[in-house]
């Protein structure tokens, strides 16, 4: 009896051992998701064009504020005569029409035509009272190049400087006096033609100062038999205030 209460205890240890051996333990597969992050193309923006080639066409208008020409003396047998110091009078003026482009943000070049009406001589006293001289003026044509340099700020007043050359026509000669005679003809040949300046722009309206000179040579002929006298420097220099419209083009 005690075999047998053993051998049905065995047997049912037996039974256990095999139903815990055929319980299938579930598997957990771990999935492994690996994300692709696709990064989004580069944005290419076409170059932003600015413009820089603006054409400008400008109109002057200036009076001189101070001037002179050069002292004018001539030769003779006895050597130099001087007759003029070189002392103006009256009102010297100018009209100009320039256009130019822009080939930075800052700086234009073009050309620029101008009449310049120039002032008198002052007459001269070349001996005792009475013996006076008063040497013939001249006008001006100049057709030249025009530099511009724009100073860029914040606010509407705009400086700049300003630079010409070219070649100048002179014309309109005037007779050089003797006292109240005109027995001379002045005869004055073309010259180089130079300006510097400096100037404000506000709202296409500008104001400048420049110094300019008109440079030439000029030769007195007697009316009666033709006979010139020697060629002597007549350049005319002066500071002229201008104003001025910039019309955009």
């Amino acid at each position: 009896m005690k075999k047998l209460a053993l051998l049905t205890l065995a047997l049912g240890f037996s039974s256990f051992a095999f139903g815990k051996e055929a319980i299938v333990q579930p598997v957990i597969e771990e999935e492994i998701v690996q994300e692709i992050v696709v990064a989004p193309a580069p944005i290419i923006e076409a170059p932003v064009m600015i413009e820089t080639s603006k054409n400008h066409l400008y109109f002057r208008f200036g009076g001189d504020i101070y001037s002179k020409y050069s002292k004018y003396s001539t030769r003779e047998d006895k050597g130099s005569v001087k007759l003029s110091n070189g002392k103006t009078k009256g009102f010297g003026y100018e009209f100009a029409l320039e256009g130019t482009r822009s080939l930075t943000d800052n700086f234009e070049l073009g050309l620029g035509v101008a009449y310049q009406g120039h002032n008198k001589n002052k007459t001269f006293t070349i001996g005792g009272p009475g013996e006076t001289v008063t040497v013939g003026k001249y006008d001006s044509v100049p057709v030249y190049v025009t530099s511009k340099y724009n100073f860029n700020t914040e606010s509407q007043f705009k400086p700049y400087l300003k630079a010409n050359l070219g070649y100048s026509f002179n014309i309109n000669e005037k007779d050089t006096k003797i006292g109240e005679e005109s027995p001379f003809k002045t005869t004055v040949k073309n010259g180089l033609y130079t300006g510097i300046g400096a100037g404000v722009e506000y709202n296409n309206f500008l104001v400048d100062l420049m110094y300019q000179t008109n440079f030439a040579k000029a030769s007195l002929k007697y009316k009666e038999d033709g006979e010139s006298l020697k060629k002597s420097k007549l350049d005319y220099s002066r500071v002229t205030l201008s104003v001025g419209y910039k019309l955009d083009i």
